[in-house]
């Protein structure tokens, strides 16, 4: 199985904080990886500097030729009074229609589209959001603790999205149960050091 990414002997300070130091890890295709650690330890910081908003200390990221990279943050990209068609063009790569093909799958309806995303729930944001990024046509997504404030509806909705998902992806989340029914590797950044485990979080 190829390998989209790695980190190299990868090390990342935040002030006099010391994240993480000659880490080494590797996602292949279609791995399903649940990022875990405490507050603070460097979580996000880490996928900043796998997509390159942030650089390493010291250290190599070698990311494969064939790697299409997508970022799912906490934040929100969308402008005032945009509607969700119009965020879903402006964001996507692929053709609306073919992004709209792929909305059932996250119970986004016909309705939604002319709706302005910030009258919308928080779990139906967070569907559109994910929506954006698959129309971006990625092969390895990095997902901010996407389960933050989520309906039972719409967690439900994104974890059986996820179970299917043939690319890869690496997924922070403090929700144990959910990371167990979703992942089959873990990545673990805690006191300075990144380590990875074959299998869920059992």
């Amino acid at each position: 199985m190829a390998t989209l990414l790695q980190l190299q002997n990868g090390s990342k300070a935040f002030g006099s904080k010391l994240l993480f130091d000659t880490a080494n890890f590797a996602v292949n295709e279609g791995s399903h990886v649940g990022v875990i650690g405490p507050n603070g330890a460097g979580k996000t910081t880490l996928f900043k500097t796998l997509i390159g908003e942030t650089p390493l200390d010291q250290g190599e990221i070698i990311r494969s030729k064939s790697l299409r990279l997508g970022y799912l943050s906490q934040h929100d990209q969308w402008q005032a009074g945009e509607t969700v068609e119009a965020y879903l063009e402006r964001a996507s790569t692929m053709p609306i229609w073919e992004v709209k093909g792929l909305a059932s799958g996250l119970g986004i309806t016909d309705e939604y589209y002319e709706r302005e995303i910030a009258s919308l729930s928080g779990g139906y944001r967070m569907r559109i959001k994910l929506l954006a990024l698959l129309g971006q046509q990625p092969n390895l997504m990095l997902l901010d603790e996407p389960t933050n404030y989520l309906d039972l509806e719409t967690l439900m909705v994104l974890e059986n999205f996820l179970q299917g998902y043939e690319g890869a992806f690496l997924l922070i989340s403090h929700d144990r149960e959910f990371l167990r029914r979703t992942t089959d590797h873990i990545l673990e950044v805690e006191a300075g050091d990144i380590t990875s485990y074959p299998g869920n979080i059992d």
